[in-house]
């Protein structure tokens, strides 16, 4: 083995086809990873999480094959989940096993997925957060902290031609009777769960905001019915916009709308990782009001702006002074949002931090 060119056995419970913001950062540290090193790529592409049954089996068994026989320099947990096997699988090998923790895992309230967990990454040598929040997580779960290193996602949304775009907005504009860049609209998508704190804004800051603004949500989730009921029984009607939007619908919206909306609140047993979706948009210079909760206080430093927790005045205070900038105010927070994410959150940055964690720089 070369220390400066090991060979990656890389392990993956969630990759695509399958959806979600691991799997995206599983296949790009995978992209990166195999333009440079030889990479052993053991993945589950399935949504159900009824399929650990055989996958865990399955790539303990070929991770295995690959120690014994010398195939590989290294093991990559891609996130906790999956470290599981590593207590079984040390016993066939010394060489290092890294891992990703997320944060989300670490709220699992069974004990037993707890106490294996803590077995397998107590396994590895070091262990990557994706923010200092999953840092703080992953100490209070027990792991010492200079085993612990924290790696920032890269953000690099799927982009749409100009020609499509406007498309877009035609049909968008059409579908919802709203006019884009007359008309002021707010965004929100992703899964509708409690710790997202849609249903409570819509409770607490959608009565303050002024009649005139539109708010968009799309995404699915235990939260969405709720939401809907609120809508209804607040009278809210076209205000709040509940819909199913595609991922090209998404991509116009993010460079369109005037503000990105996280309205966050601290949840037991679940906690924000990260914050993706806000940086998507500030990606393609949409800035974010957020409430600074768990790792949003991380991910919404320049381009946004983070309210006290459960603020809702001064969070929709926010709001209204946004749109109250001129024109050319609101263009420099713009591209603040634009360059940020641009400057801090590139896959080539992480992917290179983590192959230099691998080697121990």
């Amino acid at each position: 083995m070369s220390k400066e060119n090991p060979r990656i056995l890389f392990l993956a419970r969630r990759y695509p086809p399958s959806v979600g913001g691991i799997q995206i950062t599983c296949y790009e540290l995978y992209q990166h990873f195999q333009a440079q090193h030889d990479v052993k790529l053991i993945a589950l592409g399935k949504n159900s999480t009824a399929h650990l049954a055989w996958f865990l089996p399955y790539a303990l068994f070929v991770s295995i094959i690959q120690v014994v026989f010398r195939r590989v320099d290294i093991v990559f947990f891609s996130d906790g989940v999956i470290s599981v096997i590593a207590p079984i699988l040390r016993c066939f090998t010394k060489i290092p096993f890294f891992a990703t923790v997320y944060g989300l895992e670490l709220t699992y309230s069974h004990p037993i997925n707890s106490r294996l967990m803590k077995w397998g990454l107590a396994c590895c040598k070091r262990i990557a957060t994706i923010s200092q929040n999953s840092h703080k997580l992953l100490e209070d779960f027990g792991i010492p902290s200079s085993k612990i290193h924290t790696i920032y996602l890269g953000v690099e949304p799927s982009q749409i031609d100009e020609a499509r775009r406007n498309l877009l907005k035609i049909h968008f504009e059409n579908n919802y009777n709203l006019k884009i860049g007359q008309d002021k609209i707010l965004l929100n998508f992703g899964r509708q769960v409690p710790r997202k704190g849609i249903a409570t804004f819509i409770q607490k800051g959608m009565p303050l905001l002024d009649p005139d603004i539109t708010f968009i949500i799309s995404g699915r989730g235990p939260e969405s019915e709720k939401i809907k009921q609120l809508c209804h029984d607040l009278n809210l009607g076209p205000r709040v916009r509940q819909v199913w939007l595609s991922d090209d619908d998404l991509g116009m919206l993010r460079r369109e709308a005037d503000l990105f909306l996280m309205p966050n609140v601290s949840y037991p047993g679940d906690a924000e990782g990260f914050g993706i979706a806000p940086l998507e948009c500030m990606f393609d210079g949409t800035p974010v009001v957020a409430f600074s909760v768990d790792a949003l206080t991380e991910s919404v430093r320049k381009g946004g702006y983070l309210i006290p927790p459960d603020d809702y005045q001064t969070f929709v205070d926010q709001i209204h002074t946004y749109y109250s900038l001129s024109p050319e105010e609101r263009k420099a927070k713009q591209q603040e949002a634009q360059d940020y994410v641009h400057s801090e959150y590139t896959w080539s940055k992480t992917g290179n931090e983590y192959l230099a964690f691998f080697k121990g720089h």
